[in-house]
């Protein structure tokens, strides 16, 4: 039985400075998590800890995923103890679950037969006892906040995946947009970015293609049959080891128009200004006026209010909107999503926090790129790329 390369992260197949191959790094990863459960079980004074959620599932496996389950009351869940875990599962998923998702990783089984239910293995599991969840479920102690902070914060593990991750994303967007050809659709660019993403084992989350600025009217835009004639911009947000991770890349043919040029420049200050204020401690709503004002001094000042800005990522998509309200100041390891949008023209990559400031995990791979420097600092930006115009014999 072997694990895949979708729940394993490629970088640690190789053996890691303490001399461990991936298999045992992600051992060691969910060990380290089931001590967090111990310690939070503890403090809750519970003596078991079910997890319903699926961003909970892939959290506490360091990946694993239910794949194929159509009806959610079918997915599998986890049951943790201090010291044991356990999955329970419907007969259906099982022997996949174990070849290809959690083989040597530690948990043991229990099992419902697809034509009974989950709820009345559940209820059998957990009858007598002290249980937390982390849905409100039953009389069960809800710790979804709790261990939504837990989750945050990315291990040495999740941060080789992320890297991984990331670099997938990139070269899934940039290699749809160095192919791509003028007149085809909106829709068919979008699968073709789809299939770059799927053949690499990432899930797209939510594609967003954009021709000929119909972005400057829609900024959360979908794809439409609408043909690109001569420029483009994607977006994207895809999932791979149980990660999220977005970014965005625009192309045009021949030179860009004056308008779409200043309104990417624009977008790309801004990513700049947040990426650069991305740090330890750093307060949401201090970072997204400093955005704000970039926005003002190039000319667009209204164009903050269209979109939102940014957003801690991880495990869901959105783990937390960043908006002016947010008081939870930045920690190092989180995950953090930023998205500048200026008339037709988007920026967005996603990053880490890191003591030495945002760590970009989706960086170009083979791309144009802006400098742009934010209180004297560098700061690289994917640019627009130029491809040869269309002819038009």
């Amino acid at each position: 039985m072997t694990l895949t390369a979708e729940t394993m992260v490629i970088p640690s197949l190789q053996p890691s400075a303490n001399g461990a191959t991936g298999e045992s790094d992600r051992r060691a990863d969910v060990d380290a998590k089931q001590a967090q459960v111990a310690a939070l079980l503890n403090q809750v004074g519970c003596e078991g800890l079910l997890l319903l959620e699926p961003e909970n599932f892939s959290w506490l496996t360091s990946g694993a995923a239910a794949r194929g389950v159509l009806d959610p009351a079918d997915l599998p869940v986890l049951y943790l103890g201090a010291e044991q875990r356990w999955v329970m599962s419907c007969n259906v998923d099982t022997q996949r679950l174990f070849d290809e998702e959690l083989d040597g990783l530690g948990f043991q089984l229990k099992e419902w037969s697809w034509q009974s239910s989950r709820e009345s293995l559940l209820a059998d599991v957990c009858h007598g006892r002290k249980i937390a969840c982390d849905r409100v479920y039953g009389a069960f102690t809800p710790v979804g906040d709790q261990l939504s902070k837990l989750r945050w914060p990315l291990t040495l593990y999740e941060k080789a995946c992320y890297q991984a991750l990331g670099a997938t994303v990139s070269h899934a967007l940039e290699a749809t947009c160095r192919t791509m050809s003028p007149g085809e659709t909106e829709r068919e660019i979008a699968g073709q970015l789809s299939h770059r993403l799927l053949h690499r084992g990432a899930q797209p989350l939510a594609i967003e293609v954009a021709a000929d600025g119909r972005s400057r009217r829609y900024r959360q835009c979908g794809f439409t049959s609408a043909p690109v004639t001569r420029y483009c911009v994607l977006s994207v947000h895809a999932r791979k080891y149980g990660l999220c991770a977005t970014a965005s890349r625009s192309v045009c043919f021949g030179q860009p128009d004056q308008t779409f040029r200043r309104e990417h420049d624009a977008a790309c200050k801004v990513s700049a200004t947040y990426i650069a204020s991305t740090w330890p401690d750093a307060l949401p709503r201090q970072i997204l006026n400093t955005g704000r004002h970039v926005y003002q001094v190039t000319g667009f000042e209204h164009e903050w209010r269209l979109c939102p800005q940014g957003q801690v990522t991880g495990r869901l998509p959105v783990e937390r909107k960043l908006t002016p309200q947010t008081e939870d100041l930045f920690q190092n390891g989180w995950a953090i999503a930023w998205h500048a949008s200026v008339g037709a023209a988007f920026s967005s990559d996603t990053c880490i926090v890191t003591e030495e400031g945002a760590r970009v995990v989706t960086v170009p791979e083979m791309w144009p790129l802006k400098r742009i420097r934010v209180q004297g600092a560098e700061f690289f930006r994917p640019d627009i790329l130029l491809r040869e115009q269309a002819s038009t014999a």
